[in-house]
């Protein structure tokens, strides 16, 4: 997915695997949009349906690290499941960069960097399909998105494009967190994150998103804005800009698949920026 060196099928044959699939499904009825504001209210409001309720505010307001945005049902209660039972079921081992708790499982397409033993191609290509659903979704209901943050080119182009996109290290991913697993305040770095939760807020206890507002004096001085535990299928979209953490998980399981990605034809970040927002890994994102 978007790598050059690891791709093992053209641009075509893949886009066409992923039609075919997208066809057979049943349609699905125009997915609601929540917007969060980051700030001390953390007001909350519904996105007009049809489509952004201002042609560019959306967009602005994520590259401006001001607001989140919720795509609510993505993906389906049978697609989560699936994915959570057959990532339950592999018998994959954190690596060294790992700490305890945490598991990040890759997929193919970023095999070349340290993870863990990537996903089976079944659950390659249904990840595949949502982050495509997440993609025309944003094309058709805020192209604002578009517009801001990846000049002008639609996301489904640059997703279908042999390296078209570009990702954070060890991404696109799904990551497990078991009781004490966390993931360290940081920011991404990227165009747009998509972050999807697999598992159900009743299946752990803790976890949950953490976002710090950008007038914030910082993760280490204040407690987050919001902390957000959207239901199962319910994708979390957020710029590169906004500092978030994964909230430590005291009981249970939490299983999220995450995407950080840019157009590969942007500009690159300076290397002061770069620097910057390392990873908790040292890698730049």
């Amino acid at each position: 997915m978007g790598d050059c060196a690891t791709s093992t099928a053209s641009s075509s044959s893949r886009a066409c695997i992923i039609v075919q699939r997208l066809v057979r499904k049943a349609a699905r009825a125009m997915t609601k949009l929540v917007e969060v504001s980051i700030d001390i209210s953390s007001r909350t409001s519904i996105i007009s349906a049809s489509g952004d309720v201002s042609s560019s505010s959306h967009g602005e307001r994520l590259k401006n690290g001001e607001c989140i945005l919720q795509l609510e049902n993505l993906a389906d209660e049978e697609e989560c499941k699936y994915l959570c039972d057959i990532c339950s079921k592999l018998n994959a081992s954190p690596t060294c960069l790992e700490k305890a708790g945490h598991l990040r499982l890759p997929t193919i397409a970023v095999t070349n960097t340290p993870c863990a033993d990537p996903l089976p191609v079944e659950v390659d290509e249904l990840l595949q399909i949502i982050l495509l659903r997440a993609m025309r979704i944003i094309d058709e209901q805020i192209p604002s998105i578009s517009d801001t943050l990846f000049g002008g080119e639609p996301l489904v182009t640059l997703f279908l494009e042999d390296c078209g996109l570009k990702y954070s290290s060890r991404e696109p991913a799904i990551n497990i967190y078991s009781s004490g697993g966390e993931f360290l305040a940081h920011k991404d770095a990227q165009a747009l994150t998509v972050l999807l939760p697999l598992s159900c807020p009743r299946d752990f206890e803790g976890g949950g998103t953490a976002f710090w507002s950008q007038d914030s004096r910082g993760h280490r001085v204040e407690d987050p804005t919001v902390v957000l535990k959207p239901p199962a299928g319910t994708a979390l979209l957020f710029g590169g800009c906004v500092t978030h953490a994964g909230v430590p998980v005291e009981m249970g399981t939490r299983i999220v698949f995450v995407a950080s990605f840019s157009s590969a034809r942007a500009t690159s970040q300076p290397a002061a920026v770069i620097k910057e927002h390392r990873d908790i890994y040292g890698d730049s994102m």
